[in-house]
């Protein structure tokens, strides 16, 4: 397994441990007679928690990564300027590489939080349990019968009216939800962006010094 890729799958494993079939039934029975008895919260469905753990895995970890370019980089260009050496020119050229590699990463990372954050159609998309349910109810548009959408009767009219009502509030409710915990991480992998952005702005002050210097040795070959 690639080593990038270890501390994401072991944040899903702390976040998401493996139950068996009886526990998840035990589970959800203990979670209906929760929300009934006390009107609490309802926890996220288990896609957006692995969402969640997903997110805060590759966030957490490119942010490390970052933090640990900065301890390197910044007293490697600091050497750079007071001592202009092959060596030292060498050791920047391979960080800035590895700061462009980086940066891609997290860039990345943020256009597909931010493409979620737009479209609240992607987010309401992302609750698959939602779809699931609503494929095997038996008020499901597929298999209701003809009379909720032929008959003139009001009675029925109003009750598909109320059903569409209820099905519109809950859409809007896991989008705000998904929309507050998606931004959260939005921010986060921002704050590393920046980091990024103020290296390479550090790195290019370095260049353009050396070049002052009359050195015509880049720092990328």
């Amino acid at each position: 397994m690639d080593d990038d890729v270890v501390p994401i799958v072991e944040e899903l494993r702390r976040r998401l441990p493996q139950v068996s079939a009886a526990e998840q039934g035990q589970g959800k029975e203990e979670a209906c007679a929760q929300d009934g008895e006390g009107g609490e919260e309802n926890e996220f469905p288990f896609e957006i928690r692995a969402l969640e753990a997903l997110f805060e895995a590759i966030c957490s970890f490119l942010d490390a990564r970052t933090r640990e370019l900065e301890t390197s980089a910044y007293p490697a260009l600091d050497e750079l300027i007071s001592k202009i050496s092959s060596r030292n020119l060498d050791r920047v050229r391979k960080l800035k590489c590895a700061m462009t590699r980086l940066t891609i990463r997290v860039q990345k990372i943020r256009d597909e939080l931010e493409s979620l954050l737009d479209d609240d159609d992607d987010m309401a998309d992302l609750y698959l349990s939602r779809k699931l349910d609503a494929s095997s109810s038996p008020t499901s548009s597929s298999d209701a019968p003809y009379w909720l959408y032929g008959s003139p009767n009001t009675g029925s009219k109003r009750h598909k009216s109320s059903r569409v009502s209820g099905t519109t509030v809950q859409r809007e409710n896991d989008v705000e939800e998904l929309e507050m915990l998606l931004e959260a991480y939005f921010m986060q992998i921002d704050g590393t962006l920046n980091k990024l952005a103020t290296l390479r702005e550090y790195i290019d002050d370095t260049e353009d010094y050396i070049n002052i210097q009359n050195l015509n040795t880049p720092l990328i070959a």
